[in-house]
């Protein structure tokens, strides 16, 4: 009888197919993650650039100095609390009270104005902030609440504690020094401008240089494999809130500086525009690696957007039609970056 002879595996060929397919994986991987940033990068830097041309030639007024001057300030607001909802949405969350955060923070700080000067109104203002974004916190990571149900909750809680603290009249602040902050500038550049500049930097180097920015990320990525690292996502979750309570208190002081009278009703819809230029950014609503940078952009090209409108005397409620539309603009970009990521990461392109 003869004996069938089975060649052994050569485990240098082995090693080598093993080392082959992971060269390939690590390249699809490289790819995925370039096509992630194009479409991240042109999903609001294409928008910028083609509102900018279109306002510099079609609105009137659109270049002049008091307007340049308000989008910058306008800018400057919106970018710091979407500062925070990044964040927020980074580590998988969502945070709808940061409009009535921001009248309620922005209305104390007024009346703390009035009552002890700029810089006791400027911290009350901020810490008022803080707290609110702490309460939100809390319930997301020791009573276990959804942060959408969460903060979709004490949105009208706080709605309801501002109109109770105004008793729904305005508050008129009395201080110059404090109203000029809004309004004062530094070589030609105005200082809401330069504060949203200066917390810009530091976002971006705490997320992106830090070992908090790395937890966020692993947070964002998959809370589960996050815990098995020893990351405490609780802790960067409660972070999260408390940064997005902040900074509506900061933007709720330099809003209350620029109005010099703030009332119940302000920073209504606040929450849509800073979730709009937070996606537009590059920042995915499943979570992942916050795009600081993205959202400073958009929250110019959203304001640009809404004085364009005004300048052309377009009635207000097309505003709302145009925020929503970039929303779903995207979010649309959004759910096509994720597919084109999940498809190259697949080896489903070439």
């Amino acid at each position: 009888m003869s004996e069938t002879t089975v060649n052994p595996v050569d485990p240098t060929t082995t090693a080598a197919l093993v080392a082959d397919e992971r060269a390939r994986s690590a390249e699809r991987a490289r790819r995925a993650d370039s096509r992630r940033r194009l479409m991240q990068n042109a999903g609001v830097v294409i928008p910028f650039l083609l509102v900018l041309v279109a306002g510099l030639a079609v609105v009137p007024n659109f270049a002049s100095s008091s307007n340049v001057t308000n989008m910058l300030v306008n800018a400057a607001i919106l970018a710091i609390v979407g500062y925070g909802m990044t964040l927020v949405i980074a580590v998988r969350g969502i945070d709808l009270s940061v409009g009535s955060a921001q009248a309620l923070a922005a209305c104390i700080a007024a009346a703390a104005v009035n009552s002890a000067g700029p810089l006791v109104g400027a911290i009350v203002g901020v810490a008022v902030g803080a707290g609110l974004g702490l309460v939100n916190g809390l319930l997301v990571t020791q009573l276990r609440v959804p942060g959408f149900v969460a903060t979709l909750s004490t949105m009208s809680v706080f709605r309801g504690l501002v109109l109770l603290f105004t008793g729904g009249a305005p508050i008129m602040i009395a201080s110059g020094g404090f109203k000029s902050v809004a309004t004062s500038s530094v070589l030609g550049i105005p200082m809401p401008f330069l504060v949203a500049a200066l917390l810009g930097v530091g976002m971006w180097f705490v997320l992106d240089r830090m070992r908090f920015g790395k937890h966020v990320v692993a947070v964002g990525g998959s809370p589960e494999a996050a815990v098995d690292t020893g990351i405490s996502v609780n802790r960067v979750l409660l972070t999260a809130y408390l940064v997005a309570g902040a900074s509506a208190g900061i933007g709720g002081v330099l809003l209350a500086s620029q109005l010099g009278v703030v009332n119940g009703s302000i920073a209504s819809g606040l929450e849509l525009q800073a979730i709009a230029i937070v996606v537009l950014g590059g920042t995915s609503m499943a979570g992942g690696r916050p795009r600081i940078v993205g959202t400073f952009i958009a929250a110019l090209l959203l304001t640009m957007i809404n004085s364009g409108l005004n300048l052309l005397n377009v009635p207000s409620f097309y505003q709302y039609v145009a925020l929503g539309a970039l929303l779903v603009f995207a979010l649309s970009i959004d759910g096509a970056q994720r597919a084109a990521v999940r498809r190259m990461l697949e080896g489903r392109l070439s």
